[in-house]
């Protein structure tokens, strides 16, 4: 009874190797697609302390700009002071 599931695993990894060698290659898609909102942009982030997103959140509130208004404020300010912008 071992040599018929040697043979058959035998078959099976030849079969395997036929399979991917004939496959084509895969189209990279994506897994969801992009909104109209981010299209143009990229992510920037980072994990930081929670006072940041919390004073961040606080700061959006009292101001009534997005967090997103705030941060890109903010790097603005940044890059001006070192002379990037």
């Amino acid at each position: 009874m071992a040599k018929s599931k040697t043979n058959l695993n035998a078959a099976l990894e030849v079969a395997a190797v036929e399979v991917v060698a004939s496959a084509p290659a895969p189209r990279p898609t994506l897994k969801y697609p992009v909104p109209p909102s981010r299209e143009g942009t990229t992510l920037v982030g980072a994990h930081l302390a929670g006072k940041y997103g919390r004073t961040l959140k606080l700061l959006s509130a009292t101001t009534g700009q997005t967090q997103r208004q705030l941060l890109e404020e903010a790097l603005d300010m940044l890059f001006t002071k070192k002379g990037t912008n």
